[in-house]
């Protein structure tokens, strides 16, 4: 019964396809003639869809965790002696079982939308009610359509459940050892999850385009999509860069790495998105621009997929290296976004909206801080793709490196942290004199204390360092100016009436995200800068009983000695840490080590690190060169934990906005409906 699990979870995915194919045609055609039935039906098969997908999910999962090795991904990627964790985890740690996932995760997330959709107790009138009844349909229709080509793309071309019969391996090849980390557990379904809010956006985007109108509702019913979607993009990049700080031995904590700029890219756009959502809320307007930054984040991340998948690059983060594959998802690519750009230019007309604003307003700092991000992406968009096209042009190899990236990226992450720090202090329309006033004396004091940090004339050390100070300087201000503008609201003791023009605090959750979210880019700044700047590194050979004084410590080779674990053999080095004031007193130990692993006799170096808040001590053990003695780099690298810290306190920014509330008071008072919900019914049903 277990080896049928694998055609089990191959006939789900068949099953899961052509429900695909039924859901979307369901709740297009209902959508297109307001037929409740059609929809409401559309919906039980977009539920059977998500449980045949979950199903095949833990098949393959089951056949992990059994060791089928009959199954060729199984057998590709895991290992009898592969920690349980880990076998579950190599589910999603390749090409085809990643897809499998991410498909699954649309679905989720699909139903998810489905079920609030249906239980949501909001209080609309008949002809709204039609209205979100048509948009769900259309948004669920497009999340089937893309589960569909992803399915297809599958069955055809990545089988996850594909088998080796009659001649079955009697051991696995195993994970590779690179993800034998507990970064495998994190890193890749937090960067999936974000893709699939991005796949959500694009289908509500589309939805809203063919129905020619997006209400200020089904903004609110997108905006927590869009915060999720960032939340787990944040999440995905700050996890991959902690990974690959820790596990690869190399120390450094972003590599401008192909693969790593793949899912960088629709980090960015999903940032500007969530601005641009804000701008559209509070003014009605520029929806043209919060819909074009939908489709262009779900196209960046496909095209970012392209990019993992194809095997055009080399890198120890792609997926697969099969071209076949790589042109599967770039005719994808090309008929999802062909189709989404087709029909924002017939429909984009509709959504043109004149909003009144001065040249220095919030509206204009904030456009202004969304075109910063979308030429961000852009720019490392292009340092990304150049040398592949150069190449491919037969024009020879080319390399774009850190060099370039840093040139394009830290000026105008410069920029983009001025406007942060004013917008939340200006105001809508017209910003007046006494807002931006208190600016000019911190202002100028932080740009004199810049110059005095920028040892050497470094520009980008003047850059980071005045950035962040503006940035806290800011945000102090902001608090200041939003409490006392409570308080004096409060001492007045009358209400506030609602005008875009009029000068109020933000309600107190909202505040608190953007000060969490803003407060957490400052402490990556000032964790990127003092660790790129100020980090001190020896490079020598030690064995036991010599030791190294380094930033005010003293690291001392202790000994050496043999660990035998159930996938690898090591050799570790004992270093203690000392106090160079007080050479006896030893503040804690590291243990880099020389991994050799058993199912495939592959090296490689794990990096032995003393976390602290204010730095970190990283270790790392190269090749043997004597009998006693080994290759070792030290690196004393001051506040290399806050560039993680503030990645998490922005998530937590980002979670505080997306929040559920309790009620949705700005949603229409319900009209006169017929003298029964089953006039209703019927109405609807006709």
């Amino acid at each position: 019964m277990t080896n049928m699990i694998p055609e089990l979870g191959h006939i789900l995915l068949i099953m899961s396809t052509v429900l695909a194919l039924l859901s979307a045609s369901h709740h297009l055609i209902g959508s297109y003639r307001n037929n409740f039935y059609l929809i409401s039906f559309g919906n039980k098969l977009f539920y059977a869809l998500f449980f045949t997908l979950l199903a095949a999910l833990f098949s393959l999962i089951f056949s992990f965790i059994t060791d089928n090795f009959s199954v060729a991904y199984v057998a590709n990627h895991s290992n009898s002696q592969l920690a349980l964790g880990y076998k579950i985890a190599a589910v999603w740690g390749s090409h085809e079982g990643s897809m499998l996932f991410w498909v699954f995760a649309i679905a989720l997330w699909g139903a998810v939308i489905n079920w609030r959709q249906a239980t949501n107790k909001v209080n609309l009138d008949s002809a709204s009610l039609q209205a979100d009844r048509a948009y769900f349909g259309r948004v669920l229709a497009i999340l089937a359509l893309v589960i569909l080509g992803f399915n297809l793309f599958l069955l055809f071309t990545s089988n996850p459940f594909a088998r080796l019969l009659p001649n079955i391996p009697v051991e696995g090849r195993d994970l590779n050892p690179i993800l034998q980390d507990i970064g495998l557990i994190l890193h890749p379904p937090m960067l999936f999850l974000g893709y699939v809010g991005l796949t959500v956006c694009f289908a509500a985007a589309l939805a809203s385009l063919i129905g020619g109108k997006l209400p200020a509702r089904h903004l609110d019913y997108l905006r927590p999509w869009v915060l999720l979607a960032w939340i787990f993009l944040t999440g995905g990049n700050a996890f991959g860069s902690w990974w690959a700080y820790n596990e690869l031995g190399w120390g450094g904590w972003w590599f401008w790495d192909p693969v790593e700029n793949a899912s960088f890219i629709p980090w960015l756009v999903a940032t500007a998105l969530v601005h641009s959502i804000v701008l559209t809320k509070r003014t009605n307007g520029f929806q043209i621009t919060t819909l074009l930054l939908c489709l262009l984040a779900f196209s960046l991340s496909l095209l970012g997929s392209f990019l993992v998948r194809s095997g055009i690059v080399q890198s120890v983060h792609a997926f697969a290296a099969d071209p076949t594959r790589g042109m599967s998802i770039l005719c994808l690519l090309i008929l999802f976004v062909s189709a989404a750009l087709l029909t924002f230019a017939l429909k984009a007309n509709n959504f043109r909206h004149s909003v009144r604003h001065s040249i220095f307003s919030k509206e204009t700092l904030l456009l202004l801080g969304i075109v910063i991000l979308v030429v961000a992406a852009f720019s490392v968009l292009l340092g990304t793709f150049y040398p592949l096209l150069y190449e491919l042009l037969g024009l020879g190899t080319l390399s774009v490196g850190a060099p370039y990236f840093n040139a394009i990226f830290v000026p105008l992450t410069f920029l983009l942290v001025l406007l942060m720090g004013v917008a939340p202090l200006a105001g809508w329309q017209k910003a007046s004199k006494a807002q931006v006033k208190p600016l000019i004396i911190p202002g100028a004091l932080i740009l004199w204390i810049s110059l005095q940090a920028a040892t050497g004339n470094n520009l980008f050390l003047l850059l980071g360092t005045a950035a962040a100070l503006w940035l806290l300087v800011c945000l102090l201000l902001t608090l200041i100016a939003a409490l006392g503008l409570k308080n004096k609201n409060h001492q007045n003791k009358q209400p506030v009436k609602e005008n875009i023009n009029t000068a109020k605090p933000l309600p107190k959750r909202r505040l608190m995200a953007m000060l969490l979210a803003h407060l957490g880019v400052a402490v990556t700044i000032i964790g990127a800068t003092a660790v790129s700047f100020f980090e001190q590194e020896a490079l020598l050979r030690m064995g036991p009983g010599q030791g190294k004084p380094l930033a005010g410590y003293v690291l001392v080779y202790e000994s050496t000695e043999n660990i035998e674990t159930k996938s690898f053999t090591a050799i570790q080095a004992n270093i203690s840490i000392r106090d160079a004031a007080q050479d006896e007193l030893v503040l804690g130990y590291i243990t880099p080590q020389r991994q050799t692993f058993k199912s495939n006799a592959m090296e490689m170096s794990h990096a032995g690190i003393d976390h602290g808040l204010w730095r970190d001590i990283y270790v790392s053990m190269g090749l043997q060169l004597s009998d006693n003695e080994y290759l070792i780099r030290i690196s004393y690298k001051p506040l290399a934990s806050w560039i993680w810290l503030g990645a998490l306190l922005m998530m937590l920014g980002g979670t505080v906005a997306a929040w559920p509330t309790r009620s949705l008071s700005y949603y229409p008072k319900p009209a006169a409906l017929p003298n029964s919900s089953h006039s209703l019914q019927r109405e609807m049903l006709a």
